[in-house]
């Protein structure tokens, strides 16, 4: 596998990794869209935000199969650091329940940090293989 296919599987798999997560994490689960103690406000974005989530990564699947780049990269490289600007707001708490406060790690920051570093390098991969030499 050449720099540029393995560039563009690792975009790839970003862009459907991140809808995949939020959607097993945050929708179809009853801890959180679906959670009868949420106020229906909160399930309002949560909502909002899956349906952005998925219309931004469809444009970066496009880019991803038109050779743009740094727009395939658009999904995850947007969606990812506001886990982390969120865990500095006063308190929000990055565990979602106390069996995932047991393991100690916050497990959606690091699920962030990974992904976003696969993106990143992916398009790393993907344009330095595509410039002239």
């Amino acid at each position: 596998m050449n720099r540029s296919s393995l560039g563009k599987a690792m975009l790839g798999f970003a862009i459907v990794a991140t809808v995949a997560i939020v959607a097993i994490a945050d929708v179809f689960n009853a801890s959180h869209l679906f959670n009868p103690d949420w106020p229906g406000h909160a399930r309002f974005h949560i909502g909002m935000q899956f349906t952005t989530l998925v219309l931004v990564s469809l444009f970066s699947l496009a880019a991803l199969r038109r050779g743009q780049v740094w727009a395939s990269a658009l999904a995850p490289a947007s969606f990812w650091p506001g886990l982390f600007v969120a865990y500095l707001i006063p308190g929000t708490d990055v565990y979602a329940s106390e069996s995932l406060r047991e393991l100690g790690i916050p497990i959606n920051l690091l699920l962030a940090a990974v992904l976003l570093g696969i993106t990143g390098l992916g398009a790393l991969l993907y344009q330095s293989s595509e410039r002239p030499a």
